[in-house]
């Protein structure tokens, strides 16, 4: 995806998510924002769809609106953007403290510069951007009605300051229309009765409601909205609609009313104003922050030897690493995760210089998933350095959670004896093999002990460590390896007797 700066291929599989709760209306309000970023993302090239509560597992990104009317407990997976639309008015975030903490767990987008800093203040999550409503051409779909007999339309939840607004339109002489929890196409021929379309603050936050002006701009609508000095609006918002005080809604309503054409003046500015602010190129801009460059090294079951020179990948939350996962995973290097340090994150085939695991494989079950994923995410050349518990050590079995110990015939099936677990692009070449030595093995090797009897000695040994190196296979290893797959060639390759062979 070239017009995706910082986020390469991340994006490639994106799914736009409205939660919809059955005894919840108002979740329609998310619709055409939801519907403009879906448009925006396939303009930037991503195979992106929508849907209702479905999300995507492992592969690919959702982004999901009405994240706050998840029951408490509800998780999301960690390939998740959260669009935030709520005004993070002072008290509101207390009545939704599940919503903070999945604020706090994936990377949020948010309309509001205010709402960003006031979310990364709540949760402490630095993964908090400014995604501003843009136009697309899909969003212009309302033909205004031949009979506008409706003065002044006003749709959403009323109290005491909006009410006092409606009725002083009213006392005017003016057609006044309310509308709540009236969405999608119904309202929409509402909007296009009307002559003007009313904007007045619910709260205190002074934030500009661009979410729900939008949609009218990019419809041609005059718009009249409440907009003091202080209320946070962009400069070109501002220009796109009668922006005036609370005190002159109602006066700048009647006059604008009565004037048709400077209302259809007003109309085409908004409209052309707004159609400057390119929903894909706004969106590209926010998808350029979500990730960061994360280092070329791993320290693969990180648990509390956390280094932060290293991108720290573990399976236990408790540690606190960089990436929760788990390279055994099928899904394998498909798989999005969000990271605390580095943002939306995906490893890449190839992407690494070195890859330390240290008392890990021994705890892994399906060790050949496992270790293919390591060798796709390491560059060639590039080192696998392991420590394993030998086989013939009081460490190799005192640990429940072992499912297996090693000696020195454990590297085989990654390296010359690659064909057996799938391998025929590349393998390991084992580089260096070391043995540490315990307490007894230390006495026989004084003694002059020959390696080779001190390893066959039971408890002379603690554990292992290897350097595997990452190599391309040669053309007569792949053919080789190839062929064997095709069941063309049932003996084994000359590179070494084959398991279940004697010379095992």
């Amino acid at each position: 995806m070239q017009n995706l700066p910082g986020a390469p291929r991340l994006f490639e599989r994106v799914r736009i998510v409205t939660i919809q709760r059955a005894d919840y209306i108002h979740g329609a309000a998310f619709r055409e924002y939801a519907f403009g970023l879906l448009a925006a993302f396939a303009a930037l090239g991503a195979r992106v769809d929508a849907a209702d509560n479905e999300l995507l597992t492992g592969e690919g990104v959702n982004v999901v609106f009405g994240a706050h009317l998840l029951d408490p407990g509800s998780v999301l997976p960690p390939n998740t953007i959260v669009v935030n639309l709520e005004q993070m008015r002072a008290g509101w975030p207390a009545q939704f403290p599940h919503y903070i903490e999945l604020l706090r767990r994936h990377v949020v987008f948010d309309y509001s510069l205010s709402n960003v800093e006031r979310i990364r203040e709540l949760t402490g999550n630095p993964h908090v951007h400014v995604l501003k409503p843009g136009y697309v051409p899909q969003l212009t779909t309302i033909e205004p009605a031949g009979n506008q007999d409706v003065d002044v339309l006003f749709y959403g939840s009323l109290n005491e300051r909006r009410r006092k607004i409606l009725d002083g339109l009213r006392d005017a002489g003016l057609v006044v229309q309310h509308l709540m929890g009236v969405y999608g196409a119904a309202r929409d021929q509402w909007i296009a009765r009307s002559k003007i379309v009313l904007n007045v603050h619910f709260y205190d936050d002074k934030i500009h409601e661009i979410v729900r002006t939008s949609w009218l701009l990019a419809n041609r609508k005059a718009v009249v909205s409440e907009c003091a000095p202080d209320t946070e609006i962009d400069v070109d918002v501002r220009g796109a609609i009668v922006a005036v005080a609370y005190g002159e809604l109602v006066k700048t309503c009647v006059a604008l009313v009565k004037d048709d054409a400077r209302r259809r003046e007003v109309e085409q500015r908004g409209f052309e104003i707004f159609a400057r602010r390119d929903q894909a190129a706004l969106l590209a801009a926010a998808l350029a922050h979500v990730s960061r460059p994360v280092p070329r090294r791993i320290n693969l079951g990180s648990g509390k030897a956390y280094d932060p020179e290293r991108l720290n990948i573990d399976i236990d939350a408790k540690w606190q690493p960089d990436i929760l996962g788990d390279l055994a995973n099928p899904a394998g290097l498909k798989q999005t995760f969000f990271s605390p340090r580095y943002g939306l994150t995906r490893l890449e085939a190839g992407q690494f210089d070195e890859i330390t695991a240290m008392d890990v494989l021994e705890h892994v079950p399906d060790l050949v998933t496992f270790m293919t994923s390591c060798l796709e995410l390491l560059r060639v050349g590039a080192e696998m350095r392991v420590g394993v518990p030998y086989d013939l050590s009081y460490g190799a079995w005192q640990d429940p959670t072992h499912v297996r110990a090693f000696n020195e015939r454990s590297w085989l099936y990654y390296t010359e004896w690659h064909w057996y677990t799938g391998w025929t692009r590349a393998r390991f070449d084992l580089a260096q093999l070391s043995m540490t030595l315990s307490p007894t093995g230390q006495t026989l090797k004084a003694r002059g002990v020959p390696d080779d009897e001190i390893f066959r000695t039971p408890r002379a040994v603690d554990n292992m460590q290897a350097v595997l190196v990452k190599r391309l296979l040669t053309e007569s290893e792949r053919e080789r390896a190839l062929a064997w797959h095709r069941g063309a060639q049932r003996a084994v390759p000359a590179t070494g007797s084959g398991p279940g062979n004697a010379g095992l």
